[in-house]
């Protein structure tokens, strides 16, 4: 593949997570926030949040794929996207993708504006309870060119490294 108009290609640092933790359970909320199944999203919807969340980090996955691709995901039994919201207003999401014995957690964050408020633990206990609610296997990959803290706060939580690799992305330029 070409490297798309507007983007770089760079060396990043992935690792590959494995929750090994005690399941927790949506009560850990505790008021704090909901999380309520986002069904049938549209494109245009789903880009604006994603957009809004992972534009610091340089997320790119579903910005290089078609709209065709991207509705044809969104729309696929197999993935959901859950927003958090805290005192009615949207501070982020995550989106789960189903497999036959294991679930991934594909993308995970907070708005900027809702960095730094200890909401971080919160989301990503629901989207464990919620990922692994059929007792499946949870894991998730992050890099280094993700929020500094997060990796250490998916080991906190209850992740293990499984691997490490080296790979090339695209990153905006």
């Amino acid at each position: 593949m070409t490297v798309p108009a507007g983007y770089k290609e760079i060396s990043v640092k992935t690792w590959f997570l494995t929750y090994q933790g005690e399941l927790p359970t949506l009560s850990s909320l505790k008021g704090l926030a909901t999380i309520n199944r986002w069904k049938n999203p549209t494109v245009t919807e789903y880009l604006e949040i994603y957009k809004a969340v992972g534009s610091v980090w340089g997320w790119t996955g579903r910005l290089l794929k078609s709209r065709e691709e991207l509705a044809e995901i969104l729309s696929s039994a197999s993935n959901e996207v859950w927003l958090f919201q805290v005192e009615k207003e949207l501070a982020g999401f995550f989106e789960l993708v189903r497999a036959e014995g294991e679930t991934e957690l594909v993308y995970l964050g907070l708005k900027p504006d809702w960095i730094g408020k200890g909401l971080g633990q919160v989301l990503i206990r629901a989207s464990v309870a919620i990922a692994g609610q059929n007792g499946e296997k949870v894991w998730l990959h992050t890099c280094e060119r993700d929020h500094p803290s997060a990796l250490q706060a998916y080991l906190q939580a209850g992740f293990i490294i499984e691997n490490e690799l080296i790979s090339l992305e695209y990153y905006p330029e």
